[in-house]
């Protein structure tokens, strides 16, 4: 397991953030989960989404181990 999955699993109370949380916290300058959302899907940022069921109206969540190898590899890409 990685360190930046252990850090993750200390910081939130929960395996799967709601986008809006991870929104605010990593992309501040990003000031709309749809705006997020297009961006993921355009591929100009490599997070995978999910819903935690099939209904049109669940909120998208990013399961912590998705965002510890997307922060993982943003840091190697830095480096």
């Amino acid at each position: 397991m990685s360190d930046t999955l252990n850090q993750l699993r200390r910081q939130w109370t929960t395996p799967c953030p709601t986008l809006t949380a991870i929104r605010e916290h990593y992309f501040p300058h990003i000031r709309t989960d749809r705006h997020l959302r297009d961006e993921i899907r355009a591929g100009r940022i490599k997070l995978k989404l999910t819903k935690l069921h099939g209904s049109a109206r669940a909120k998208p969540v990013v399961y912590l181990h998705d965002l510890a190898a997307y922060l993982d590899a943003q840091a190697q890409q830095a480096a």
